[in-house]
């Protein structure tokens, strides 16, 4: 009889959460990708309902009424651009959050469950690379308010890792976390195609000036603590006029990855552009 008896008690919940909408004037079911704990898509999505908060009501995680997020502290996005009033997220098991504060809690917690039942599909978590581009960037942008913050007293691996991601990434990477496509490193860096002397193959490489500007500015990252922060895929142990004139950018993007793995638990991802031919690169949180 017990088997029964939670088959009915999931369809009251599932049954009380299409409810929910029904009899909601601003709200609507919301979804976001999840993968596993060995980071495989997985075709089922978690959802939600996301709704104007009811009056009085507090988040768990805030301890806070449920209204509008304040923009100038977490620089978030609505999850619903067109709706940005809908700023609270209701629960299968009928537990409302601040919606930006549950999307952030499930991604540093790596589980989608309800921070106050525990309950939620287990073994799964956000697809963060596969979110919408808005969602994720408004999360990796709170990300970077809680990174180290660089002072007159700040250490020289994040002073020297900084200096690393501005050149090869932009200025304002760690502020905004930009899209871009191969053509905006090839431009930064100011590559061109030339040919591999060992193995003949064609490849984007770096001009000789930025890549020993590269060059210099990741070894003196990665000198700051060679046990920490070696690679097995990158070597940096000889000078850079022995180690080759062809610097490609495949090679510079793979210890961009390296650097904001180590520092910040963030790293690459990229997708191709059929329309334009071109790769996209993206920054997302291992989780």
């Amino acid at each position: 009889m017990r088997a029964p008896q939670h088959k009915q008690s999931a369809h009251d919940l599932l049954k009380r959460f299409y409810l929910g909408v029904v009899t909601h004037s601003n709200a609507k079911i919301h979804h976001l990708p999840l993968m596993d704990s060995d980071f495989t898509p997985l075709n089922q999505q978690i959802q939600f309902i996301l709704k104007c908060p009811d009056e009085g009501v507090i988040c768990p995680i805030t301890q806070e009424l449920i209204t509008g997020i304040d923009l100038n502290e977490v620089q978030a996005l609505p999850l619903d651009l067109d709706h940005p009033d809908r700023t609270a997220i209701q629960l299968v098991c009928q537990h409302n959050f601040s919606a930006f504060w549950l999307i952030y809690n499930w991604v540093h917690n790596n589980n989608v469950r309800c921070p106050l039942c525990r309950a939620g599909p287990s073994n799964a978590r956000l697809d963060v690379i596969a979110m919408p581009h808005h969602i994720r960037v408004s999360i990796q942008r709170h990300m970077k308010t809680i990174m180290p913050v660089t002072t007159s007293n700040a250490s020289d691996a994040i002073c020297a890792a900084l200096l690393f991601i501005k050149t090869v990434a932009g200025k304002s990477f760690l502020d905004q976390f930009p899209e871009q496509y191969t053509q905006d490193f090839i431009d930064r860096l100011e590559c061109k195609v030339g040919v591999s002397k060992s193995t003949g193959e064609e490849l984007v490489i770096l001009s000789p000036a930025k890549g020993k500007q590269v060059y210099v500015q990741f070894t003196r990252w990665y000198q700051c603590d060679p046990v920490k922060y070696t690679s097995n895929t990158i070597h940096m142990d000889e000078p850079f006029d022995s180690i080759t004139s062809l610097f490609s950018l495949p090679m510079v993007l793979e210890m961009l990855n390296h650097v904001m793995t180590v520092m910040y638990g963030m790293g690459f991802t990229s997708r191709y552009d059929s329309v334009k031919r071109s790769h996209i690169y993206s920054v997302f949180r291992h989780l």
